[in-house]
């Protein structure tokens, strides 16, 4: 992952400057400087309007009962397709239209999430794992510490993991501002 970072961070500005120097050649830097100008003005302006329509998507699956997982994923490109128009550089441009683009966005989700659920294990209900994280959905998470006696008839516990079964609620203080009394 470092070394992935480390390239994107060192080889795509390069590229940038290349392609500054290319075009800015071709066209003058100040039409350059007028087409980065526009491109983040432009981009802009369409990440808010696909922003919009997402959001809306996600409303209405909400408002249907349904978990709006891609239209989250498509909120997510379109937050990082507009953060790619406005650095300047003609290849975050492209990468920050294709975000954009409702054809190429669906795209890009459709293969973030084929990514993704490859890269997942299930590791038992409401528990998935990927990368060394751990994601616990539904009950509470076990803390370091706990452990599970597990018990069949006629034999001694075993000793393995525990789910800790706990439930909280709110009391407040005798005046009913909700401090703590010490």
């Amino acid at each position: 992952m470092f070394l992935l970072l480390l390239l994107l961070f060192t080889v795509v500005p390069a590229l940038e400057i290349g392609l500054f120097v290319v075009i800015g050649g071709q066209i003058g830097p100040v039409a350059t400087i007028a087409v980065v100008l526009f491109t983040g003005v432009a981009g802009a302006a369409l990440a808010r309007m696909q922003g919009v329509k997402v959001l809306r998507q996600v409303t209405e699956s909400l408002e249907q009962g349904a978990m709006p997982t891609d239209e989250l994923i498509e909120g997510a490109l379109v937050l990082f397709g507009g953060a790619l128009l406005l650095t300047p550089g003609f290849l975050t441009d492209l990468w920050g239209l294709s975000c954009l683009f409702p054809i190429t966005r669906r795209g890009l989700a459709i293969g973030l999430k084929r990514y993704f659920s490859r890269r997942m294990q299930r590791t038992g209900p409401g528990r998935v794992e990927m990368g060394g994280w751990h994601v616990w959905t539904g009950a509470p998470r076990p803390g370091p510490g706990a452990k599970e006696q597990q018990f069949d008839i006629g034999q001694e516990p075993v000793e393995g993991p525990r789910t800790i079964d706990a439930s909280f609620q709110v009391v407040e203080d005798a005046d009913g501002g909700g401090e703590d009394p010490t």
